[in-house]
């Protein structure tokens, strides 16, 4: 029986060419993009998976409540004191480790220097999470004081096919490590992803040498390390949340400005998490982003689905013959659904397959496991069943005698509303999409022309080298440069940190939260940035320490003073710890890029902070005075590759947009592409069922124009209330989108007026190709039809 079905449904559509084509292919549009939700989504929800104990491991969080103001902050991070507390608690505590982030230093090895994003943790971190090494042993790779374990990429990177193992990298500041093991590639996605792990035995020995601050034995260093458990069997989280309840007691926690507290998140929790924990570590997604990516999938397959069912009950009037007389030769209402039904299925596999070979010329990276694959089959199979089940409750539902008897003057479906109201939610999302990806664009168009304050135009910018001092001597003998400066990270990207800052020694109500950089005193003419009050830093030559700092107006308003002189040579303290003098206040500029903020800034001349060198070349000979530097860069640093960017260039790509435009414009086009063809399905229902009307008017003298008229109005009420709908909807969500810049277009009528035009001459070109062939049809062809 169902193979007679199948033979049926392909013969159908066979003889119904463009019907198939378009059903097939709107289907294989949006089933290509739920392909990508699908892979997307998966790789979202498989973060931590392959711990050895997933459902067993938790991370402490910090629970902080002021009681001025009643706020309430929640933490990833932990004291590092916490873990010692965790590790008595053998009863219900199996293993314990803590991630310090503290090792971010350049790292050297024989004149190569690479930037490391390291960590400092001990030897149950193969305990508790399930990395493993590809070279090492894991009981005494983290045992000795300065051990250090790279990732692969990294050690790639350091010595490529050489055994890395025994090498000493040189830290600086933080000393020497013993390379003593390489991570394995991971078998799945983690939210932990440090370039190096060392020894946590290394804490103490720097925090005595005050390279790192005392935090080992301070309860309240709250921003600094990260604490994960692996619970034992049976044991379940209110016991533990219990436990912290009773650590957080310490006398060391209670204060009179608010009360802290320790609660478990299960480690499966943390990616996808949520926006609500503030310094978050690692990588990873947020909800909100995983639930947009499905919703727009869903709204986009929902829309294809629409698309079948006008398309069917299109074609019901030529088909209810066929059910008539099905009926009559003794097949029952069940049969006859079940041969739509699978009609749906075959159409929805086609699709699946052509989206699969679309992605793979249009996405040539695109790839599917089976899990995905046997998924998509499902996911494939419901919808279909979908897609096609009121078309073939309907089409089953037909009387025999009535549709034989005369088939031209039926009202086969009654009401419409349900059609007209698929067609104006299709169009209202078409508009919507329209509008949003015009105000993404006009954004990021207007974002280009704004001046952040500061310039970036024939500037060089590479990582500064071990011998910067002599670099920078020697490279200023070179005929075309004009200045250079050294930074611990580029103006325009996102290298600031944030720290503490105090006018009276803490804890005082005139503490700020400020971004900080360290940077020398050429860092102020080499990118023109303007001092309002006060002066720069004293020149290199005279100045050994690093006590005085540059801030900006946004942090000189909010320490208090009425204006930027009284701001100059004012004594603060850092992280109550460094006392420092104010040496000059500078006009605000965007050091973060112009989409974002202006936050509180200090800018501290540190010499060990520099990680980039800066070179200002004149503009007439840019790429000889280039080659010239890199000619001087090979002779003083032999074993280090020069790579450099234009500092412009580096900032412009950072803020490029391109992949994102094309993404959202594809899934525009898909949206209109589906909403055209869902039109054009209506439009062809329209006149099938009016096909004897139109003759009748034409043969009393109406014309052509006004027959295309009188069956264009329907469909042109229903674009208007599209937009009356999509366009309040699209200015609202517009105006939430902008909020996350400093510096934002306006979302003006005219916009919303051009996302709703483009979309009604997408449908007046539908409608109106369909009515002008109906409206020019002899009028006694169709009268003799039937």
């Amino acid at each position: 029986m169902f193979k007679n079905y199948f033979k049926t449904a392909w013969r159908n559509l066979q003889k119904h060419k463009l019907f198939s084509f378009i059903n097939i292919f709107g289907l294989a549009l949006s089933l290509g993009v739920c392909l990508l939700v699908m892979v997307q989504v998966n790789d979202d929800l498989s973060y931590d998976l392959f711990h050895p104990f997933p459902h067993r491991t938790y991370r402490i969080l910090s629970d902080i409540n002021e009681s001025k103001g009643n706020k309430q902050y929640e933490l990833a991070s932990t004291p590092l004191p916490l873990k010692m507390a965790l590790d008595k608690q053998t009863d219900i505590i199996q293993n314990a480790v803590q991630i310090y982030p503290a090792l971010k230093e350049n790292a050297t090895f024989e004149g190569k220097k690479l930037f490391i994003n390291g960590a400092f943790t001990g030897p149950s971190f193969f305990k508790v999470f399930g990395f493993k090494l590809a070279m090492g042993n894991e009981t005494e790779a983290l045992s000795s004081t300065n051990g250090i374990i790279l990732s692969s990429e990294t050690a790639t990177k350091f010595f490529g096919k050489t055994n890395p193992l025994g090498k000493i990298l040189d830290f600086g500041k933080s000393g020497l490590y013993q390379v003593t093991g390489v991570l394995e590639n991971p078998p799945g996605e983690s939210h932990l992803g440090f370039d190096a792990y060392a020894s946590s035995l290394a804490i103490g020995k720097l925090e005595k040498t005050n390279v790192l601050p005392a935090m080992e034995d301070n309860w309240n260093s709250l921003n600094y390390s990260y604490t994960y458990v692996v619970l034992k069997e049976n044991v379940g989280a209110n016991r533990l949340n219990n436990l912290l309840k009773q650590i957080a007691s310490v006398p060391q926690l209670k204060s009179k400005e608010g009360t802290i507290k320790f609660t478990g998140q299960p480690i499966l929790k943390i990616t996808p998490g949520t926006d609500g924990i503030y310094n978050e570590i690692g990588r990873g997604t947020v909800w909100a982003k995983v639930l947009t990516i499905v919703g727009i999938g869903f709204i986009i397959l929902l829309a294809a689905c629409f698309n079948y069912t006008n398309l069917t009950i299109a074609r019901a009037l030529t088909r209810a013959k066929e059910v008539g007389i099905r009926k009559v030769a003794g097949a029952t209402r069940y049969q006859v659904f079940m041969q739509y039904i699978i009609e749906s299925v075959l159409i929805a596999f086609i699709a699946l397959a052509l989206a699969y070979c679309l992605l793979q010329v249009f996405r040539p990276g695109f790839h599917s496991t089976y899990k995905i694959f046997g998924f998509a089959v499902v996911f494939t199979f419901i919808t279909a069943v979908a897609a096609g089940a009121f078309p073939a409750w309907i089409l089953s539902a037909f009387k025999p005698v009535h549709v034989l008897k005369s088939i031209s003057t039926q009202k086969l479906f009654g009401n419409v509303s349900l059609q007209k109201a698929l067609m104006i939610f299709q169009f209202s999302i078409s508009i919507l999409v329209i509008i949003f990806l015009t105000v993404y664009y006009n954004q990021f168009s207007y974002l280009k022309t704004l001046d952040p304050g500061f310039t970036s135009e024939n500037i060089v910018t590479f990582p500064s080298p071990d011998n910067d001092k002599v670099f920078a001597t020697e490279v200023m003998h070179i005929t075309g440069i004009e200045n250079i400066s050294r930074i611990s990270d580029d103006f325009g990207m996102r290298g600031t940190g944030s720290l503490q800052v105090f006018l009276n020694k803490p804890v005082n109500e005139q503490g700020i939260t400020s971004d900080f950089c360290f940077a020398d005193a050429e860092t102020v003419p080499i990118h023109q940035l303007k001092i309002i009050a006060g002066t720069n830093f004293p020149p290199n030559e005279t100045f050994s320490s690093d006590k005085y700092i540059l801030i900006n107006q946004k942090a000189a308003t909010l320490f208090g003073f009425k204006n930027p002189d009284n701001a100059v040579h004012k004594m603060v303290w850092l992280n109550d710890s460094t006392q420092v003098e104010i040496s000059g206040v500078l006009k605000d500029f965007y050091d973060k890029g112009v989409a974002r903020n202006i936050n509180p800034l200090i800018i501290r001349n540190r010499a060990d902070g520099f990680n980039y060198l800066n070179i200002k070349v004149d503009a007439a000979d840019k790429d000889h005075v280039v080659n010239q530097v890199a000619s001087l860069w090979k002779k003083l640093n032999p074993h280090s590759p020069f790579e450099y960017q234009w500092l412009d260039k580096k900032i412009a790509q950072r803020e490029d947009q391109s992949d994102i435009y094309a993404t959202m414009g594809f899934l525009a086009l898909i949206t209109i592409t589906i909403a055209a063809l869902g039109l054009l399905g209506l439009v062809i229902y329209t006149v099938e069922t009016r096909r004897k009307e139109i003759s009748l008017r034409k043969i009393v003298g109406a014309s052509v124009n006004q027959v295309m008229f009188l069956l264009s109005k329907g469909f042109l009420k229903l674009l208007l209330i599209s937009g009356l709908i999509a366009m309040p909807v699209a200015y609202i969500l517009s105006a939430m989108f902008l909020q996350n810049f400093a510096n934002r277009v306006p979302v003006g009528l005219g916009t919303l007026l051009l996302g709703f035009m483009f979309l009604l001459a997408v449908g007046l070109i539908t409608i109106l190709s369909n009515t002008y062939k109906a409206a020019t049809v002899n009028p006694v062809k169709n009268l003799r039809t039937e």
